[in-house]
C-alpha cells in the first residue's frame, strides 16, 4: 500500500472562497488541479508530456477571498477594543480627550487605505492563467495574482523542460520534425533529445522555531503574566492600563505568529499556541463579563434596594479587578511556560509536508 502511494507538493497559489476554492498540485509526472466547491471536489490531472502551454494574461480579479474577510473581521474586532478603551479615558486629559476624539477618524484611514490597495492590486497586478493539452483548455482559479502566477511557472517549468525537453532556435520549425515529450507505448518517432528521469521533488523549505515573531509572542506571554500578578496590589486604573497594553501585544504577536507560519516560515507548534492564546484571552473576556453579571444579580436579589452598578457593567470596567487580573496573569504565565519549552525544542517538521492518496 505504502508504496502506490502517490505523493503530492502544494505549488504556488490557493484561492480560497466563501463557497467554491481551487488549488494546483506537484505530483511525480503531472499536475493536479483540485477546485472545491464545499462539501464535493474534483480532480484533474495534466500530465508533463502532454502540456502544450500554460498561458497567462493581465485581466482585473476583484476576488474576496477568505483571508480578505478576516482582515476585515479583525478590524472590526479592534475597532470595537479600541473605542471601548476610548470611553474608559478621563475627559478632562486633554491628550487622552483629542485621542478619544479622533480614533474613528485613524481607524477609518485604515480602512480605506486597504480598501485602495485591494482594488490597486485586483485591477492592476491580476491575471488568468489557462493551461492547454491536446484535448483541454483548462483555467487555473488559484492562480489570478501575477506574482503568484511568476512563482507557480518558476516550479513548474523544469519538470516540463524535463519531460518534453528543449528546443532551440525557431520552436515552429521544430515542432514540425520532433516528437514532443515520451513516445507512447507501441508508437515509433523521432524523440527529443535530453529525455531523462523525472527531477526529483524540491526540497522542503526548513523551518525554525526561533524568529523575531516567536520570541517576541513568548516573551509577551511571560512579562503580561507576570506584570499581571506583580501588579494585584495596585490600583485598579494602574493594573487596567497595564493589561490591556500587554493584551495588545500579545494579540499583534500572534497575528505575526500565525502570519509567519501561514508563509512556512515557523513551526505548527507555535501556529497552535498563538491560536490557544487567542481563544484564551476571548474566552477569559467573556468568562468575566459573565462572572460579574451573575455576582451582580445574586447582590440585587439579596438586596431590597436592588441597583445595576453601571460601573461594573461597562465593557472595560470588569479588567480593573484583582480577581480578573489575577486570572489573566496565571493563563499568561502557563502559556508563556509552554512558548519557552517549544522554542527550546525546536520542533522541525517531516520531510514531505502533504502527502494523499488519489
Amino acid at each position: 500500500m505504502e508504496q502506490n502511494r502517490v505523493r503530492y507538493r502544494k505549488l504556488p497559489g490557493r484561492r480560497r472562497g466563501f463557497l467554491f476554492g481551487s488549488s494546483v498540485w506537484l505530483g511525480p509526472d503531472h499536475l493536479l488541479l483540485v477546485k472545491s466547491a464545499r462539501f464535493r471536489e474534483e480532480y484533474k490531472r495534466f500530465y508533463f508530456r502532454d502540456v502544450q502551454a500554460i498561458v497567462t494574461a493581465n485581466a482585473p480579479r476583484f476576488h474576496i477571498s477568505t483571508r480578505a474577510a478576516a482582515i476585515a473581521v479583525l478590524w472590526f474586532w479592534t475597532f470595537v477594543f479600541a473605542n471601548a478603551v476610548a470611553n474608559q479615558l478621563p475627559r478632562d486629559i486633554g491628550s487622552m480627550y483629542r485621542y478619544y476624539r479622533y480614533v474613528d477618524w485613524v481607524f477609518w484611514i485604515v480602512a480605506g487605505g486597504l480598501v485602495i490597495a485591494w482594488v490597486y492590486f485586483s485591477a492592476g497586478w491580476s491575471c488568468r492563467c489557462r493551461i492547454y493539452t491536446a484535448v483541454s483548455s483548462d483555467e487555473l482559479p488559484s492562480l489570478y495574482r501575477t506574482w503568484t502566477a511568476r512563482r507557480f511557472l518558476e516550479k513548474v517549468e523544469p519538470y516540463l523542460t524535463q519531460a518534453q525537453g528543449v528546443i532551440e532556435g525557431d520552436w515552429a520549425e521544430a515542432v514540425e520534425d520532433k516528437q514532443i515529450g515520451p513516445l507512447p507505448e507501441g508508437r515509433v518517432g523521432l524523440a527529443m533529445p535530453n529525455a531523462a528521469a523525472p527531477l526529483p521533488p524540491p526540497a522542503t523549505a526548513a523551518k525554525t522555531a526561533f524568529t523575531p515573531a516567536s520570541i517576541l509572542f513568548v516573551a509577551s506571554l511571560c512579562l503580561g503574566g507576570s506584570a499581571d500578578l506583580l501588579a494585584l496590589r495596585a490600583s485598579a486604573n494602574v493594573g487596567r492600563w497595564i493589561l490591556l497594553g500587554f493584551l495588545l501585544l500579545q494579540v499583534t504577536a500572534a497575528v505575526a505568529v500565525l502570519v509567519q507560519n501561514y508563509l512556512g516560515k515557523l513551526v505548527a507548534s507555535l501556529r497552535n499556541l498563538a491560536i490557544v492564546a487567542l481563544a484564551s484571552i476571548g474566552i477569559w473576556y467573556y468568562a468575566a463579563q459573565i462572572g460579574a453579571s451573575f455576582a451582580i444579580a445574586y447582590q440585587n436579589a439579596r438586596s431590597r434596594h436592588p441597583s445595576a452598578f453601571p460601573a461594573q457593567m461597562q465593557p472595560l470596567g470588569l479588567l480593573g479587578n484583582p480577581v480578573s487580573r489575577g486570572i489573566a496573569g496565571g493563563i499568561g504565565v502557563l502559556l508563556g511556560l509552554a512558548g519557552v519549552v517549544l522554542l527550546l525544542r525546536g520542533e522541525r517538521p517531516p520531510e514531505e509536508k502533504v502527502s494523499f492518496n488519489v
